[in-house]
């Protein structure tokens, strides 16, 4: 089971906790007859022989980013593994998708491959928490990929944080932006439109408003307080109208300041907690172990 171990690398979460080494990219083929499949095997495997997982969170990637990974493992070869399962006699990616997608491009015949015993459950976290731990996903993802997980594992978001390391009320956070309109979503996947900005339109309650003011706020390049006091006087307009539902009422987190705790959380890769006050102030950052304190201080003293 998945626990706590976000940021410490599939390494671990493959090796039970143990240190790993790297695969040497220069690994000689390995028969088949003594390789086969079995759990555990490092061999070169064919990179037509590998296909993607319907668990990979990641939707796009950049070419621009591959293009650079492919020079690199021209030069140097791939340093660490794919991860990948059989499933029906063929070699699905389980972590490493990217990888071999620039491989492919660099025009290598062969990769190093990690074949596990991994059931979809462990695909589908494995997938997420890789990626997580690279910031490769945008929160639009990040909330599709907690969706497939809460499905696959038919529990709740509590028991999904606990899995990849995260705070509850961030999963619930990310996931309540599929809420929002497709095209409102599109933007956040692009960038147009940051997770605050994402967050302060969930609080209009008409998705034709939350459109047009989405629209209007990427035209005018709002901040993200600017845009938290525009949807509060579209709301108190429509509270204001005859017949109208009464006002909601107010938030008393606001949004600006959970999105600096989702963007620690975010740059860190582990549960950050901000609690603002007007005399005192605190960040609180968890870490789970001596190997992740170490991580995060470096993190913050390179910054």
């Amino acid at each position: 089971m998945v626990d706590r171990r976000l940021g410490r690398g599939l390494d671990f979460f493959l090796s039970g906790g143990r240190q790993t080494t790297p695969a040497n990219p220069k690994l000689p083929d390995m028969p088949k007859q003594e390789a086969g499949n079995k759990d555990g095997d490092v061999r070169n495997v064919g990179i037509g022989e590998l296909s993607t997982s319907p668990y990979q969170p990641r939707k796009t990637f950049g070419d621009g980013e591959l293009a650079q990974l492919a020079e690199s493992l021209k030069g140097s070869g791939m340093l660490q593994p794919i991860l990948a399962r059989s499933v029906a006699g063929k070699l699905e990616i389980v972590a490493g998708e990217r990888r071999w997608r620039a491989a492919k491009l660099a025009g290598l015949e062969q990769v190093p491959v990690l074949i596990r015993e991994i059931t979809d459950e462990e695909s589908a976290v494995f997938g997420l928490v890789e990626n997580l731990q690279r910031e490769d996903l945008n929160a639009i993802e990040k909330a599709e990929a907690f969706r497939v997980l809460m499905t696959k594992l038919g529990t709740t978001q509590e028991e999904v944080a606990k899995r990849v390391g995260m705070e509850r009320s961030t999963v619930a956070n990310f996931m309540r932006l599929l809420d929002l309109p497709a095209g409102v979503q599109a933007h956040v996947s692009r960038g147009t439109l940051s997770m605050g900005h994402a967050r302060a339109l969930l609080g209009l309650g008409d998705r034709d408003l939350i459109e047009r003011t989405a629209e209007e706020s990427i035209r005018q390049s709002l901040s993200v307080r600017a845009l938290e006091a525009k949807v509060k006087a579209a709301n108190e307009a429509l509270s204001a109208k005859p017949g109208a539902k009464p006002k909601a009422a107010p938030r008393t987190r606001p949004v600006w300041l959970n999105e600096i705790e989702e963007s620690l959380v975010e740059a860190l890769g582990t549960p950050v907690t901000v609690r603002y006050g007007r005399k005192r102030s605190q960040i609180m950052i968890e870490c789970a172990g001596r190997e992740e304190f170490e991580r995060i201080f470096e993190r913050l003293k390179n910054c």
